[in-house]
C-alpha cells in the first residue's frame, strides 16, 4: 500500500471518530439540557426552592440550548458518521483517485470539530487500524472528556514532568 493511499484511509478513519464523537457529545449535551429543563419546571411546582432562582436557571438553560442548537448539530453529525461508515465498507474496493475523489464530497458537510474531538479521534482511529505506537498522548482535558464523549480508552493523558534537580557545575 502507498504511503498516500495509507494516509487517506488514516484520515478516513479520523474523520468517522470525529462525527462519532461529535454526534455523542452533542447528543447528551442536547439530553442533559432537556432533563435540567424538566426537572427545574416541576421543582417550580414544588415550591420548594426560590422560584425566581428557579427561573432565571430554566430561561438561561433554554437559551443555552436554543443558541448551542446541540439537537442540530447532533443530527449533522450522525449524517456525516453515516457517510464515513458507508465509505470505510467500500474503501478497499475503490482505487486512490475514486478514494480521493469520495473524500473530498463528504468533506464538504463536514463539522467543525472542537479540538479535544481532535485528538480522541486521532487515537481512536490508530486503535481502529491496531496502530497503537502512533498514539498521541492527551491534553489533561482530552482526556477527561473522553470519558464523556464515548472515546475512552483512547490513550494516556499528559502528564506535567518535573524539572530535573539543577546541579552547580562549579561545585
Amino acid at each position: 500500500m502507498s504511503p498516500e493511499r495509507n494516509s487517506q484511509e488514516f484520515k478516513v478513519y479520523v474523520c468517522f471518530n470525529v462525527e462519532k464523537l461529535t454526534e455523542t457529545m452533542n447528543s447528551r449535551a442536547d439530553r442533559l439540557c432537556t432533563f435540567l429543563l424538566i426537572l427545574l419546571g416541576s421543582a417550580v411546582f414544588a415550591s420548594m426552592l426560590n422560584t425566581l432562582a428557579l427561573g432565571v436557571a430554566v430561561a438561561a438553560i433554554a437559551a443555552f440550548q436554543f443558541v448551542c442548537r446541540f439537537g442540530e448539530s447532533s443530527g449533522a453529525a450522525k449524517s456525516q458518521k453515516q457517510r464515513y461508515s458507508s465509505l470505510l465498507g467500500r474503501m478497499a474496493k475503490l482505487d486512490d483517485d475514486a478514494l480521493r475523489e469520495q473524500i473530498e464530497r463528504i468533506e464538504e458537510h463536514d463539522n467543525r470539530p472542537s479540538s479535544f474531538i481532535e485528538a480522541i479521534a486521532y487515537n481512536k482511529a490508530c486503535l481502529m487500524r491496531g496502530q497503537k505506537d502512533r498514539m498521541k498522548p492527551l491534553p489533561v482535558f482530552a482526556w477527561l472528556m473522553a470519558f464523556l464523549v464515548g472515546g475512552h480508552p483512547c490513550g494516556e493523558r499528559v502528564r506535567k514532568e518535573k524539572p530535573a534537580p539543577k546541579t552547580d557545575p562549579g561545585a
